[in-house]
């Protein structure tokens, strides 16, 4: 109901434009408070005489409530409205009360509104209310020095008048200010979490520090894993588009939790493939045994994929290990990515294999070969890389 109340009239504005009009609203609605409780204190105090205040803030209440009727008419419409309600509001009530009720000074928290929910991105229009705010307060401060002749007030109601004026205006700069700052922290944390889901936390951390500086890392022995769909191309045919991108997200999001349970950094997906790498950015000594634990995880994953879409596709696996090249590339859309003969060894191994199995190169049958058994060696001739020996993977011994 409350978030109903404040998003009023920005339904149809993008996601960040609607954030800023939230802060109208606020205002809106805290002025129209802050109107009905000037209204029924004077009505308290001497509505007789007071009648014109009472009326002038009834109508104030009611013109700043309809700031969200505005936004319909254009994205600052409701900001010109709702400044020009208050600036008009305050003089009018300063020409009957004086500058000793401290009506005035509405006029410094309005111009802070302003310079909140427009900013940078219309600095003319928050000058120049900030301008004119300062223009109307001082105006008014010299112009009505004492209540008009026909208010009659206790000079201890003026000064009561003065504390709330303070009080108010003081509550309303701390919600909105409060409020934009969250907007703030809100947007921090979604550009934090969606960093931290597309690099490695130490990498995010550095490129935090320092944006402008080049990461480039180079590790002396890490695995790399090229992992790809067999048999899906043909089946995206009669699965649809629907039915393929939920197929490919229930796959890489497994894939994904795979990848974090036996510490292995996914790097990227391109179309149906699947890439990672285990031993960076933070070395690892047991990164041939997580990646290749990892790859026989997939393996038996796929099965239950199928099953729970009622698809039949496999996955061939690469995996290669040796020296690897690292780093961010991008300025305005960041890619941590990976590079090396290793990389390039693994991405010709993955095509090379057979239908749900594993091919590994030398490096990595080396270090594995007491734990993993692996099937005959194989000699292949990868493209660019020349006559090499590989091994397919077999059960855990």
């Amino acid at each position: 109901m409350v978030k109903t109340v404040l998003q009023a009239g920005t339904s149809s504005y993008s996601h960040d434009e609607r954030s800023n009009l939230v802060i109208v609203n606020i205002v809106g609605y805290l002025a129209t408070l802050s109107s009905l409780n000037y209204a029924a204190t004077y009505a308290a105090y001497d509505f007789s005489n007071l009648k014109p205040l009472v009326y002038g803030n009834l109508i104030s209440a009611t013109l700043t409530a309809s700031c969200p009727l505005w936004h319909r008419f254009g994205r600052l419409t409701a900001v010109f409205f709702l400044t020009a309600v208050i600036y008009a509001s305050i003089y009018y009530f300063m020409s009957l009360l004086g500058r000793q009720s401290g009506i005035q000074l509405n006029y410094l928290g309005a111009a802070a509104v302003v310079l909140v929910v427009c900013g940078q991105r219309y600095m003319f229009f928050t000058i120049l209310t900030i301008i004119t705010a300062a223009i109307l307060h001082l105006l008014a401060w010299h112009t009505y020095r004492h209540p008009r002749a026909d208010i009659v007030m206790e000079d201890w109601f003026l000064d009561s008048l003065y504390v709330f004026s303070t009080i108010s205006i003081m509550a309303i700069i701390f919600i909105v200010v409060f409020y934009a700052f969250q907007l703030v922290r809100k947007a921090q944390s979604e550009t934090d979490a969606l960093l931290h889901n597309i690099m490695p936390d130490q990498i995010v951390e550095r490129l935090k520090q320092d944006p402008d500086k080049t990461i480039a890392d180079q590790y002396e022995c890490a695995s790399v894993l090229f992992a790809d769909l067999t048999g899906f191309t043909a089946l995206t045919n009669s699965l649809g588009p629907t039915k393929t991108v939920a197929v490919l997200d229930d796959l890489f999001t497994r894939m994904d939790a795979l990848a974090k349970k036996h510490n292995v950094e996914k790097i990227k997906t391109i179309g149906d493939a699947y890439m990672a790498v285990a031993g960076i950015p933070l070395p690892d000594a047991d990164h041939r045994q997580n990646i290749t634990h990892m790859a026989r995880d997939f393996l038996q994953m796929v099965e239950t994929v199928n099953h729970a879409h009622n698809v039949s596709f496999n996955l061939r696996i690469g995996i290669a290990s040796g020296p690897v090249m690292a780093g961010i590339i991008g300025k305005s859309k960041y890619a941590y990515d990976v590079w090396g003969e290793t990389v390039n060894r693994a991405a010709r191994l993955e095509p090379r294999g057979k239908p749900g199995t594993i091919l590994v190169d030398e490096a990595t049958h080396d270090a594995l070969k007491d734990t993993i058994s692996f099937n005959a060696p194989i000699a292949l001739d990868l493209k660019g890389l020349g006559k090499i020996t590989a091994w397919e993977l077999g059960s855990v011994s």
